[in-house]
This record gives C-alpha cells, structure tokens and sequence, in this order.
C-alpha cells in the first residue's frame, strides 16, 4: 500500500509505503505533524482518518515477486 502527499492535494514529494494500514496512517500521521504542522487533535478526528484511508492505493509488485497463476485451465496463452 502506498500514499503520497500529492495524493492529498499538497505539493510535498513524501511517500509512504507499508504492509498494513496500521503502518501507512502510522507514518503519514508523524509526517503531518512533523513537517506540515497538524496537531494530534486535528488528526484524530475521523474525517481526517477517512480522507487519508481514501487516498491509500495499493502499490503494484514487480513481477518477479508475483505468485504466479495456473491458468492452464482457462485457455488462456500468455504473452
């Protein structure tokens, strides 16, 4: 999973990418009270949480980390 700053409307290059959703609202709450001056009250409040959960994509793997599937069955021939 994967959000940037961009993705919220700001022109800051920050990006997070995590695991979890526990990781990515983990890091783009420090960032935001870090380096765009939020206080804990503004970001606790569940617009804020659903705004940032709306914007969280999630991040394409290379494919050499992709479990490849079996698609022998469907008549499909790969490219």
């Amino acid at each position: 999973m994967t959000i940037t700053c961009a993705d919220m409307g700001y022109t800051c290059g920050f990006e997070i990418v995590g695991e979890s959703m526990d990781q990515i609202l983990s890091g783009v709450k420090y960032h935001s009270l870090e380096f765009h001056g939020y206080s804990e009250e503004e970001l606790s409040t569940s617009d804020v949480l659903e705004a940032w959960k709306g914007a969280i994509r999630q991040a394409s793997r290379p494919g050499a980390t992709r479990t490849p599937r079996d698609e022998s069955d469907r008549g499909i021939t790969p490219h």
